[in-house]
């Protein structure tokens, strides 16, 4: 008898112990960013570094996503580069965080035959980096966001 409630008080400690570890490990980092952040916004939430054993892989795509949708309108069409020219930025982020506009990459067919002419797209923005863009801006209204290398403008000769 003696014996069995031995093995059984090992079992429960190191069921306890796996439970401490777990909670240390997994639990602590996240209840420690969301003590950190809140009542922060959502777009700032998006934008963060995420928590520690869960970093935010996508940060820099919200920061440049929330910044094109604040100046860009709902009813707009909006080109962007390829991940072709390092621009660094998730398809799937962008599409969501920008709906619902319509969004286009360089190199999509579908983004060729709506830009193949593009001063007959109305209410068109170009997203640019220092490789791939700027010529497709209306001189007059660039604008560079706070992200770096990285530029808005309207669509337009």
């Amino acid at each position: 008898m003696n014996k069995r409630k031995w093995i059984e008080n090992t079992i429960l400690g190191i069921i306890v112990l796996n439970v401490f570890v777990m909670a240390f490990v997994f639990l602590t980092p996240r209840v420690q960013f969301m003590a950190n952040h809140w009542g922060w916004k959502t777009e700032a939430l998006m934008e963060s570094s995420g928590a520690m054993d869960t970093p935010n892989q996508y940060s820099e795509t919200y920061k440049v996503a929330n910044q094109v949708r604040k100046i860009a309108t709902e009813d707009s069409v909006i080109y962007m580069p390829a991940n072709k020219w390092r621009f660094g930025l998730k398809k799937s982020v962008v599409i969501q965080r920008l709906y619902p506009r319509k969004v286009y990459f360089s190199g999509d067919p579908e983004a060729e035959k709506v830009f193949s002419d593009i001063s007959k797209v109305s209410n068109s923005y170009v997203v640019f980096n220092e490789h791939w863009g700027q010529n497709l801006c209306a001189k007059q209204s660039v604008k560079y966001l706070e992200a770096t290398r990285v530029g808005i403008c309207r669509a337009g000769k």
